[in-house]
């Protein structure tokens, strides 16, 4: 087990070129791009992400891996599900797509709502899994610095969006130009995210299917609490995270992914945010986050 202080890299490097792809899955049509080369990563989405706004990270991990990002079904370029979203049908996902690539082992990694997504996928697929890669996970509502008063009325909030007539209702209102700012503003102060993350995530503006699958994770994160029924895996896994995150404890996660894994290696960073208000560059990457991807062997 090691535990690494992040320092800067100066190495000066060129994000590698990346290709982007869809595939029709057994049930979904999977937007993808891929990046690099090395033994195959894939990065399991955080909630509704777009592939234009984790084209950076791809880039930043295939200096080492063959790196594939994927849209959450029912967002961006993927197909929705036949049935309504939940993070269990989305290990069978990963399974099939590594299938399609051509891939029998393979290395995983998730970003917030992403790591838990991570982690179910790593329940399915142990004997196919190298390593995991987990940065800033959200893997319990209990870690969640938002007030129980706070966590009860998203958590309602977001039930009421299961409703058909509610959710269609709140997408017309999202979409009215008069009330982008008001509701980014409300939104903003709400969730203590970035108003400048939520704009650039068009956070407001989400379409139909989209919404229907930011309803169904938010409401899964506000009542979970991971653990694995046969703990502890003995995948390695690589866990960064601020001590700082303005969003989740850090101890509360650490103690998690601890409680989890046997074999671990942490980085703590030290950054105030949760994910970096502005959408991050490759050349940013390297520099804060390339000692990070040296440790990973």
């Amino acid at each position: 087990m090691g535990i690494i202080s992040s320092t800067p890299t100066k190495n000066t490097v060129v994000p590698p070129q990346v290709e982007f792809g869809d595939i029709t899955l057994p049930s979904t049509r999977l937007h993808y791009v891929k990046a690099g080369s090395g033994p195959p990563l894939v990065i399991v989405p955080a909630t509704v992400s777009l592939i234009r706004q984790w084209l950076p990270l791809v880039q930043f991990m295939g200096q080492r891996f063959t790196t594939y990002f994927f849209e959450l079904p029912g967002h961006g370029g993927s197909t929705p599900y036949p049935e309504k979203f939940e993070s269990s049908r989305v290990p069978e996902t990963v399974e099939s797509f590594v299938d399609a690539m051509g891939h029998g082992t393979f290395n995983l990694m998730g970003f917030s709502f992403g790591g838990l997504l991570a982690l179910r996928t790593l329940e399915r697929l142990q004997s196919r899994i190298s390593k995991v890669i987990l940065l800033s996970p959200s893997l319990s509502q209990r870690a969640l610095k938002w007030s129980i008063s706070r966590q009860w009325i998203f958590r309602n909030s977001v039930r009421a969006l299961k409703n058909t007539y509610v959710l269609k209702g709140t997408h017309y209102m999202m979409n009215m130009p008069q009330l982008e700012e008001p509701l980014t503003l409300a939104l903003s102060k709400f969730s203590n995210v970035d108003r400048r993350i939520l704009k650039s995530k068009n956070a407001i503006r989400l379409p139909l299917s989209t919404l229907d699958v930011f309803a169904y994770t938010v409401d899964e994160l506000l009542q979970m609490d991971y653990q694995y029924e046969n703990a502890p895996f003995n995948t390695p896994c690589y866990f960064g995270m601020s001590v700082n995150d303005d969003i989740l404890n850090y101890e509360m996660t650490e103690e998690i992914v601890r409680r989890n894994f046997n074999n671990i290696t942490i980085q703590k960073f030290t950054h105030p945010y949760h994910q970096p208000p502005e959408p991050p560059t490759f050349e940013w990457l390297v520099k804060e986050f390339g000692r990070f991807l040296d440790m990973i062997i």
